[in-house]
């Protein structure tokens, strides 16, 4: 299912200095009128926003933690499960990402890459959802996406195709590429700029890298946000990834990561998701309604495993700690927000030594 383009353009700076440049100009501001109801003539009817159903295989083994379901394949080395909750938030998900772009699912020129678009990747592709979206709306390109967890559906077009495969690994691709996407990849890897370089080699002269993800932890435009649960979250998931090698801050960088490793004409864009309906504008409501979602979906997948085996903490610990985030992740006084990012490069035609 793919959205309508919303009226209003997508909330960017395009290579701007900070997050808070832009913000000033896209005009984030909260919304004094509400009264805490989402029932608001601002944002209308979401019925038409359903989350994409697919026929999931069930012969493939996963591994059971504290009631989720995690991959088989490179055991542990994912902290969110793969089970049918966390495959129905993605293509929620998705559909964030979609409004995030005035629903289209890239924002590079990759109608500009020379020769067309022939053969695309799509790493940590999840569900498969952005995949097969591609493949439909692309049917002369052969699309491959690659996980960790075999989740995908089994019904597909015939121009796309799904592996299990770690893209931390050599990739051993027998065709190159012309464009390569990946998204929400702030939880994937314990190295990014590896996969980048994977990336580029990968890559036809020519051919585009794109990654659009958000930068954890919640942000705040003004002081609401201090002493709470929300903040207190934050503050241990992000302690709870580093003991586990991991930092999921790397979105930060993605723009530097590809002009380090030679790609040209680098972009970045700048977006926010406001947690919630807080936001002035129909356009903030809809996406905080959206990221708000994502985040109740994703809180119990996100911090199970990552506070378990990373500080110790039990699954009874966990939850307790969850009721109160909860609480004010549903608030509209707390008027936190995601740092969205999203970066593409070109390959050269020719390259240098």
């Amino acid at each position: 299912m793919a959205l309508s383009k919303p009226d209003q353009p997508p909330l960017e700076a395009e290579q701007a200095g900070s997050v808070h440049s832009a913000l000033s100009t896209a005009g984030l501001s909260v919304d004094t009128d509400i009264s805490g109801s989402d029932n608001d003539s601002a944002i209308g009817s979401t019925d038409g926003y359903s989350s994409t159903q697919s026929v999931r295989s069930s012969i493939y083994d996963f591994v059971e933690e504290n009631g989720r379901t995690y991959h088989r394949f490179r055991e542990g080395k994912y902290y969110l499960p793969n089970d049918e909750r966390e495959q129905d938030r993605l293509d929620l998900q998705h559909h964030l990402f979609l409004l995030t772009l005035s629903g289209e699912l890239y924002a590079a020129p990759i109608h500009d890459i020379p020769g067309g678009l022939h053969n695309v990747l799509d790493i940590a592709t999840g569900t498969g959802i952005w995949a097969i979206d591609f493949a439909n709306q692309f049917p002369s390109a052969q699309v491959t996406g690659t996980d960790l967890s075999p989740v995908q559906p089994a019904f597909v077009p015939p121009n796309c195709q799904f592996e299990v495969d770690d893209s931390e690994d050599v990739w051993n691709f027998s065709q190159q590429f012309d464009y390569v996407h990946g998204r929400a990849l702030l939880t994937c890897f314990k190295s990014h700029l590896p996969v980048i370089k994977s990336a580029f080699d990968s890559l036809r002269p020519g051919g585009y890298l794109e990654l659009q993800d958000a930068i954890f932890s919640a942000r705040c435009v003004d002081d609401s946000m201090k002493g709470t649960d929300l903040e207190r979250w934050c503050g241990l998931v992000l302690k709870a990834t580093e003991a586990l090698g991991k930092n999921w801050n790397r979105a930060s960088e993605y723009r530097t990561y590809l002009v380090e490793t030679g790609f040209e004409d680098v972009v970045e864009k700048k977006f926010v998701w406001p947690i919630g309906t807080w936001a002035r504008g129909k356009r903030m409501k809809m996406l905080g309604l959206w990221c708000r979602e994502d985040l109740l979906s994703a809180l119990e997948g996100i911090s199970l495993a990552v506070l378990t085996r990373g500080l110790g903490m039990s699954k009874e610990e966990v939850e307790v700690l969850l009721v109160g985030v909860r609480n004010d992740i549903k608030s509209n006084e707390i008027h936190a927000y995601l740092a969205i990012r999203v970066v593409y490069g070109r390959k050269p035609m020719v390259m240098t030594s």
